[in-house]
């Protein structure tokens, strides 16, 4: 699992800050007078501020999601079926033909093969150097592929607890309210109090179940596409120990 870096915390500071001023806000604008309330309006005054930050949190998950798909699809990212044809023109020692097939791709599998196939031809480079620095190529494109993830896990992660915080602090007023009016409890604003304070577990789990998923997706998505790095180099380097399919000889009358 990615730890989370120091470049994310800036982000995780301005949620906090933005939903505390939004839900200053939101506040606000429930104090002054207005005709109607909307359910969402309703949603976010019962709530309170966790509910506004939870939105957030949810706005952000949703938002890293989608950018992480866009940025796997145009990178064609699990698509390695050029990978077969490669192996082929290096075993028939047509290694400029190979490059110049895997030149044009953004895939990882193929900036990975064309750095293990450079250093391969290259005679100043032996083994050790060339295989260091096809490790350096597929270090950089898994620290491309997985950027971002590790605030998707914090979200799954914060969510929950974020939610349980508030219905601990819904409850604390509830009992407070309950303590205030002494042996006068009515049920109905018992039972009021009570679900607004489990609306906020209610919205963090909302937000840490989708946020799970597309972690567990995604990151799913980053371990196969390294072991398929790791496959491609391999056959690029023992390419040579399988002979290419010899051509068929015209049969003489």
């Amino acid at each position: 699992m990615p730890r989370l870096t120091m470049a994310a915390l800036p982000a995780v500071v301005l949620v906090i800050v933005s939903g505390l001023t939004l839900s200053a806000a939101a506040h606000a604008a429930v104090e002054a007078p207005a005709a109607e309330v909307s359910p969402l309006q309703r949603l976010f005054e019962a709530g309170g501020p966790i509910i506004v930050i939870l939105a957030i949190l949810a706005l952000v998950a949703l938002g890293v999601a989608l950018v992480k798909f866009v940025q796997f699809t145009r990178l064609g990212v699990g698509r390695s079926g050029f990978v077969s044809g490669i192996v082929g023109s290096i075993q028939d020692n047509r290694y400029d033909d190979a490059v110049r097939d895997l030149e044009p791709r953004r895939n990882p599998v193929a900036r990975v093969m064309v750095a293990a196939i450079r250093g391969k031809t290259n005679e100043r480079m032996n083994d050790t150097v060339v295989r260091e620095e096809v490790a350096r190529v597929a270090e950089a494109q898994l620290d491309g592929l997985e950027r971002g993830l590790a605030l998707l896990s914090l979200i799954a992660t914060i969510a929950p607890l974020l939610g349980l915080l508030g219905t601990v602090l819904g409850m604390i007023e509830a009992f407070q309210q309950m303590e205030t009016v002494g042996d006068r409890i009515e049920p109905a604003v018992l039972a009021g109090g009570i679900w607004e304070a489990l609306l906020t577990t209610a919205a963090g789990l909302s937000v840490a179940i989708p946020a799970a998923v597309f972690f567990t997706w995604l990151q799913r998505s980053v371990d196969v596409e390294a072991q398929r790095m790791e496959d491609a180099a391999t056959q690029v380097f023992t390419a040579s120990l399988y002979e290419a399919a010899p051509t068929a000889e015209p049969v003489m009358a």
